[in-house]
């Protein structure tokens, strides 16, 4: 499929996803490049990509410098030099957050027809509907109405927060984010929108759980779109997460009402240039996920204020 990369114009704020389906891209500031970018400080030919056997390079031609990112350090491009991707270069004022969809055949099987899968690495979320089969088993209508109100609420948010993958999961949805932050911010404001509704009204109230991850996930291209992978499996696991999963949980985790996140979803917002976010991160602990080898170490996301 290509090169898929976010651009944040630094100092205006903006930003703008690109797609590119050829090995080798080219950035700077000439009409002819494949990735224009306006700016003094930069090349006619800035930058330029390669994909090559699977492997994915970057080699800098500017006067200027493009710069990688490796922890919380800036390191500049010297040479062409191999990337691990997804990776994050600056150059001038522009960050570029950088990955590569491998298409891949898929081989026919019983358990996944031919066809074509895309990977990616990006925010995972995983919503639940809490208590509706007794609310259903209680009051169908009631129960209807429930999660056609919760869709009211979550779909605009999923476009004002850039979802790339939103699918229905019969009590609640899942959904992927290119951004980590975008997608927490996404969590927490859908929470606020939920207290609210239940302030406002003598319906039952709305009881949720949120697990946020960040990982590689495979789409699935055969008719119609789905998504597959490890990384899915664990934030499903993150969802439905008790108190008896953790060894010496650190703190108190409710059992509904609430957002929990990996590690990795965590280190992803606080090391992007987006690390203002009012967010508060509150350590559970290790889990023990049922079907995943390893333990996840888990935190409670909640607004600062």
């Amino acid at each position: 499929m290509g090169w898929d990369i976010h651009v944040t114009d630094l100092e205006r704020g903006e930003e703008i996803r690109r797609s590119f389906s050829q090995p080798v891209l080219r950035v700077g500031r000439h009409s002819e490049v494949e990735l224009v970018l306006r700016h003094q400080m930069l090349s006619r030919v800035h930058l330029t990509l390669s994909a090559d056997g699977g492997r994915y390079f970057a080699e800098d031609s500017s006067r200027n410098g493009s710069f990688l990112q490796v922890g919380t350090e800036w390191e500049r491009i010297e040479g062409r030099r191999a990337l691990q991707l997804p990776v994050t270069i600056r150059l001038a004022d522009f960050s570029l957050r950088i990955d590569f969809q491998a298409e891949q055949d898929w081989d026919k099987s019983v358990i996944i027809p031919a066809g074509h899968l895309v990977k990616r690495s990006e925010a995972i979320m995983v919503f639940d509907l809490c208590e509706s089969s007794r609310i259903a088993n209680e009051n169908d209508h009631m129960a209807y109405h429930l999660k056609t109100r919760l869709q009211q609420l979550v779909e605009p948010l999923m476009q004002e927060y850039d979802a790339r993958f939103f699918k229905g999961t019969g009590d609640g949805f899942l959904a992927t984010f290119a951004s980590a932050a975008k997608a927490t911010r996404a969590a927490l404001e859908i929470g606020l929108r939920i207290e609210q509704r239940n302030a406002r009204t003598t319906n039952p109230p709305i009881h949720y759980r949120i697990a946020l991850h960040f990982g590689d996930t495979w789409e699935i291209s055969t008719g119609t779109e789905d998504m597959h992978g490890n990384d899915l499996n664990i934030a499903f696991r993150i969802e439905g997460v008790q108190a008896e999963s953790f060894a010496e949980p650190a703190t108190t985790l409710p059992r509904m009402d609430r957002i929990v996140c990996s590690a990795a979803l965590q280190t992803e917002v606080q090391d992007a240039e987006e690390s203002t976010l009012a967010v508060r991160f509150t350590p559970l602990g290790e889990a023990r996920l049922k079907g995943i080898q390893e333990p996840v170490r888990l935190s409670l996301v909640e607004n600062r204020n």
